[in-house]
């Protein structure tokens, strides 16, 4: 059992407690307490939904872009792999929350778009299992994984900024619970999520990745 895989176990349970809590005890208290302390903002659905804002979609264009450059022999330095390494991260991550969002099927701490069922606007809290639907979707937060997803990535490619990417984090999960956008227990999973693909997406992709940057000077 490898160091990495006993980190990433460790993670998994931490999640799962720390979601428990939240879940339990702090989710719909923090919720009501924000939406006493500064009421409903409204999130146009087409905002919300616009492939203008669509963290996939960029991804997959960094992706694609990427992918034209390598078959036309094209050489990436450290920086330019570390960016597709997040592209990738973040698709993973999106691709993996949708699939929890449906096996869990939460509500939404507040209603941002017509017909979005909400703890503030309906009264309604709880998990609705094997659920599909918008209203059903808020757990794992998928905002908090896709930032949690690059950033890992470029935690362990570049370390010596490990400061700004945990601050990154943290501004992300705390503006998605302050906007009533999420509750605390849907950032954590997302979070976990996010982590999980970063690490996965530079465990899976090590040795081509090793063998571009053999003749890279780090940074």
């Amino acid at each position: 059992m490898t160091r990495a895989f006993k980190i990433w176990l460790s993670g998994l349970l931490i999640t799962a407690l720390l979601a428990s809590i939240s879940v339990v005890w702090l989710d719909k208290p923090i919720a009501m307490l924000i939406h006493d302390a500064f009421g409903t903002r409204h999130f146009p659905d087409e905002l919300v939904r616009s492939p203008r804002f669509s963290i996939p979609l960029a991804s997959a264009l960094v992706f694609v872009a990427f992918g034209l450059s390598a078959i036309i022999g094209r050489q990436f330095s450290k920086l330019e792999t570390s960016v597709l390494l997040c592209g990738i991260s973040v698709l993973a991550a999106d691709v993996i929350k949708n699939q929890l969002k449906y096996v869990f099927g939460r509500t939404w701490p507040d209603s941002w778009g017509p017909g979005i069922s909400s703890l503030i606007r309906d009264d309604v809290y709880g998990f609705h299992f094997f659920h599909s639907g918008r209203s059903y979707e808020s757990f794992p937060s998928g905002h908090a994984a896709a930032v949690a997803a690059a950033a890992t990535v470029l935690w362990i490619v570049f370390p010596k900024l490990r400061a700004l990417y945990a601050i990154c984090i943290v501004v992300a999960d705390a503006l998605l619970v302050l906007l009533n956008l999420h509750f605390v227990g849907d950032v954590v999973a997302g979070n976990f999520v996010g982590m999980s693909t970063g690490l996965f997406t530079v465990a899976l992709c090590s040795p081509n990745f090793t063998a571009i940057q053999a003749d890279i000077p780090k940074n």
